[in-house]
């Protein structure tokens, strides 16, 4: 007897463990083989001679007079695997989540073959199909360039600071054209886009950047030193409104009506979040939601996306975004408003002011 005793594996399970051990490719021998299940070496060669007929007419031989078992082909499948693995609907749903949320991501590939090789999930599992999520417009964006990924993984594994030039460039339109010099501290991925969260050295500051906007990018010899607070979750504010971040982190409250109210009470939307129920001016029962954060414009889509269940009430800067975008909204409806550019301009000097 070799090892701990499997005595409470059903015999489906120990064919199966012997079935994963020979198409691992390692050619495990029989006193291999009974190590692993905990049983002698006889029971080995009765498990490998019934694998090799009816039902299961597993194509195993030996390599050579003494080398261990093996396949032949790479095409054998247990035909009970769907039984043993199909219906776990705790694996599935993790498996579908992270295939069909890195779907066109560079990472999609490695993931796949990290879950056939460790559960041997298939794409005709049962029931994988069963198992969604949600159609999104936010698919990920296949990257233009797939060698960048090569060199960012490189950068990030050296901490080599990167050299590119950038598009769209809306916080820094004087660096349109120039050089940049940034150090990479992470990958993310968020609305469907790759993106470089690091620090930018032309500006003395941190930036996030789409990948697909980068070009010439070049992975240099300089070495930095990674900061400690180097994730991006350490620079939102302690809020959780994707990758977004832009000024100091400010106290937000935002007051929320009706059908919203139960809803906004469901969500993890900051560390600090805190709920009172009141009545406002108006005699309206609503939800006020305080808490921290430095992401202030999905901050701002959040409030828009709730629609006439929400109004925000702090900081000053975003209920003047608000109205500045609820007055847009109302001209272009037809009716007959002014819109205060005042009211943007005012925002902006605000929010520069940690207002």
């Amino acid at each position: 007897m070799y090892g701990d005793s499997n005595t409470k594996l059903s015999k489906l399970n120990k064919l199966y463990m012997i079935h994963t051990e020979i198409a691992s490719g390692s050619a495990p021998k029989a006193q291999d083989l009974a190590k692993k299940l905990g049983c002698g070496i006889t029971s080995i060669y009765n498990y490998i001679t019934e694998l090799q007929h009816e039902p299961y007419n597993a194509p195993i031989y030996v390599e050579g007079n003494f080398g261990g078992y093996k396949y032949s082909g790479d095409s054998y499948r247990f035909p009970y695997e769907d039984k043993l693995l199909g219906n776990n609907l705790n694996m599935l749903s993790s498996a579908k989540f992270l295939l069909d949320y890195f779907e066109n991501s560079p990472l999609y590939e490695e993931i796949e073959n990290t879950l056939n090789s460790i559960c041997k999930l298939q794409k005709d599992t049962p029931l994988l199909n069963r198992i969604a999520l949600a159609p999104t417009t936010n698919t990920t964006e296949k990257l233009k360039y797939a060698h960048y990924w090569k060199l960012l993984c490189s950068a990030l594994s050296e901490n080599h600071i990167l050299r590119f030039k950038y598009l769209n460039n809306t916080w820094d339109p004087d660096l349109e054209k120039a050089t940049l010099h940034v150090r990479p501290y992470q990958l993310l991925i968020d609305g469907g886009k790759n993106l470089l969260f690091g620090y930018l050295e032309e500006k003395d500051a941190l930036r996030l950047f789409n990948i697909n906007d980068m070009y010439e990018l070049v992975e240099t010899n300089k070495e930095f030193k990674l900061p400690e607070d180097y994730e991006f979750k350490n620079h939102t504010g302690n809020s959780n409104f994707g990758a977004f971040t832009r000024y100091a982190p400010r106290t937000y409250k935002i007051a929320f009506y009706e059908d919203a109210i139960e809803e906004v009470k469901k969500g993890n939307w900051a560390k600090d979040q805190s709920f009172e129920d009141d009545i406002d001016e108006d005699g309206y029962p609503r939800t006020i939601i305080t808490f921290t954060s430095a992401q202030d414009m999905r901050i701002l889509d959040w409030v828009c996306k709730n629609k006439c269940y929400s109004k925000p009430l702090e900081p000053e800067s975003l209920v003047l975004r608000w109205k500045y975008n609820v007055a847009i909204m109302a001209k272009t409806a037809g009716f007959n408003v002014e819109v205060d550019d005042n009211l943007r301009i005012r925002a902006e000097e605000l929010e520069k002011a940690g207002k």
